[in-house]
Parts: C-alpha cells; structure tokens; sequence
C-alpha cells in the first residue's frame, strides 16, 4: 500500500555531500579525528576545522543512539564526514546509522571473510546486499537513489585481533569493502602486550605490516591513529589524529605545565 503523500528524496539543494569513498578509490588519504564524549556541540566545533572526517565513536564512546543522530546533524553544511564506528557486526546497527545520515561505518572485531562479507553487506541495498530501505535523515541530507548510497557509503572493518591478522588477506579481498581500520590497542591485548595507541616493536609491528600489505595487495585503504605525515609515508591511506578526550586532557596538561613553570619563575 502506498502513501497518499510521498517524500521527495532529491536532498536539499546546496548541502555538500562528502565523497570518501570516492576519494579513496582515486588514491587520495584521509584526515580526521574521533569523537569518544557523546557531546554535539564537540562534533560541531570539530566539523568546523576542515577534516576529511569525524569517527563517532558507539563502541567505547559515550554514545547513545540520540545523541549520535545530533552528532551526525552536526556536520550538515560541511564538507567533513560523520562516520560512526558501531558498536558491533550488526546490520540493525549498521542500518541505523546509515538512516541516520552517517557517511559509513567502521565495524570492529572483523576476524574473517565471513564477517567482512557481513558487514559491506548491511551497508548496500539489495540485490547486492541486506540493507533494509528506510532513510529517513539520510534521504533528506544525501539524498540520491539506492545505487547513490551504495556508491557513497563507506565501510571499513577493523582488524585488530591475531585471528584477524591470520585472515586479512582473505577479509581485504572482500568485494565491496573499502578499507581496514587497525585496532592498535585491540591487537596488542590479542598479542599479550599492553593496549597501547602505538605501533610496539616486535610482533605487534609485524602484524601492523602484514595488515598493511594485505591492504595495498587487495587494492584498499589501510587505516590507523597516529601522525598523518608518518602514517601517511608508511603508506597508511586513513588516518585518524586524535580523539576528543585526548584533546581535552593533552590541552589541560599543557596548562597545567604552563603554569608550574610560571610558578617556577615567580620563585626564582
């Protein structure tokens, strides 16, 4: 049965619409930053400083399903992307946000073909894929026909165990997904060492560099946290700066230090 009233899914005229994926297919590199606080009014001001994207972050963030769709309106009007790392492997969750009007998604704990498969699954419109048809902000926002947001949408798997590192060559050959997001700390507890944001020398290194391969060998991006000029010439195509916890506690102890050493100069 049809709507007496149907919506018009043209989009607003003039609302940029990132295109990561494209990007990435044209072998640029991608900047951008991570949200882990649940506060709109953070993602706004991160909008407004030219990154490629912002990662909002429903897996270890203060995140609830509200408060990303605010984060997400955030970055109308603007040419950085709302990307949202979802909570797990699962095409509820990953429509959800897609409605919402994310740009892509990032899906953890990818150990195996069958679960990258899974995942460019819930982001593409049959009969490519499961996701199911109901954009309601993504309509608005996007706008574009299904194979539109099947040629727009981002989806990126992360590979952060050592189960996961056995099978990246097999998971970066998945068709239909765009990259592989490392998961430095998540691979570092897989390999008994501390869960650190580093890149540690030894097997946690070599299982960074085997990802990294798999990722060039399949023609897709490779992503990680770190220094964009550093990552970037290892060969790491998305990289991801900071966060904004990190930004507020590496800003407060800049104070902090500051201000003992003008203490320090008082008492001299």
């Amino acid at each position: 049965m049809a709507y007496a009233f149907q919506v018009d899914h043209a989009g607003r005229a003039g609302l940029p619409v990132p295109q990561l994926r494209r990007r990435l297919r044209q072998g640029e590199a991608l900047v951008g930053s991570a949200c882990y606080l649940g506060s709109p009014i953070v993602a706004e001001l991160m909008a407004g400083i030219g990154l490629d994207f912002v990662y909002i972050d429903q897996q270890h963030g203060l995140t609830s399903y509200d408060t990303m769709l605010a984060m997400v309106r955030a970055f109308d009007h603007t040419a950085t992307a709302p990307i949202v790392r979802v909570a797990a492997n699962d095409a509820s969750l990953i429509g959800q946000v897609l409605d919402a009007g994310a740009d892509g998604v990032i899906v953890p704990m990818v150990n195996s073909r069958a679960e990258a498969e899974r995942a460019v699954a819930a982001c593409r419109y049959g009969p490519h894929g499961t996701r199911s048809y109901g954009p309601l902000r993504a309509a608005v926002t996007r706008g574009g026909s299904i194979r539109d947001a099947d040629e727009r949408v981002l989806c990126l798997a992360m590979v952060e165990t050592a189960a996961g590192v056995e099978h990246v060559r097999e998971i970066a050959a998945t068709p239909g997904l765009d990259g592989i997001y490392i998961g430095q700390a998540d691979l570092a507890v897989s390999l008994g060492l501390e869960p650190e944001l580093r890149i540690q020398p030894g097997a946690h290194e070599q299982a960074i560099k085997t990802i990294l391969a798999a990722c060039q060998e399949a023609g897709i991006a490779a992503g990680i946290s770190g220094d964009p000029a550093a990552t970037r010439a290892a060969g790491f195509r998305i990289v991801t700066t900071g966060s904004d916890h990190g930004f507020v506690v590496s800003g407060m102890q800049a104070l902090q230090a500051r201000l003992r050493d003008q203490e320090k100069g008082r008492k001299a």
